[in-house]
């Protein structure tokens, strides 16, 4: 069996030149030539893999913690609170815009002027309490029957378990919620 000393190709006996870079051949025995051919190079480069794979790991691990830990200090600093109302059950009208009026400060004691008979008087119902909320009194309920439906300015509706309407403006109960509407946003109060 020759080789070429060059590209250490093994050839048959009967070649004298190798056929890449046309050097000539030289004999060599047969068993070393097949275990120098045949043997496994020393395997080096898995550590250095092995390094290579740990160090790209917590590279990509700590850039991906950087990145999130900075979009949450940004996200932080952005943010305003915003106050989320709690949501009946969807309908297809639109809901209106609710504003709580604000509760009244108590007052020093006066005693109060005596009305004429053209002065209107008006009832406050926006007293500050912890006592449950009752509303079947002088409202809108189910008087006749059916349920109130509330017809809006802007065109939409909404349907009642219980309305009333006091001098802050139509307050009604939907689903165990009571919510206040400005008289501006009532057309009128039908029931079905």
């Amino acid at each position: 069996m020759k080789r070429c000393p060059q590209c250490l190709f093994l050839f048959p006996d009967s070649d004298s030149k190798c056929d890449f870079d046309q050097t000539p051949l030289e004999h060599v025995d047969d068993d070393s030539a097949i275990e120098s051919a045949t043997r496994k190079p020393k395997r080096r480069t898995w550590p250095i893999t092995a390094a290579v794979g740990l160090l790209l790991g917590v590279l990509i691990i700590a850039t991906y913690y950087g990145l999130t830990r900075h979009q949450q200090k940004a996200s932080a600093a952005t943010e305003t609170p915003v106050a989320v109302e709690p949501v009946a059950a969807p309908s297809a009208t639109p809901l209106p815009s609710v504003e709580v009026s604000p509760s009244p400060s108590p007052s020093p004691s006066v005693e109060p002027a005596p009305r004429t008979s053209s002065e209107k008087i008006s009832t406050a119902h926006t007293r500050s309490t912890s006592d449950p909320v009752s509303t079947s009194g002088p409202g809108m309920g189910n008087r006749q029957g059916g349920k109130p439906v509330i017809m809006l300015t802007s065109g939409g509706k909404i349907e009642a378990d219980e309305v009333w309407r006091t001098k802050d403006g139509v307050w009604y109960r939907r689903n165990g919620m009571v919510t206040l509407l400005k008289r501006a946003q009532v057309k009128t109060i039908v029931t079905r």
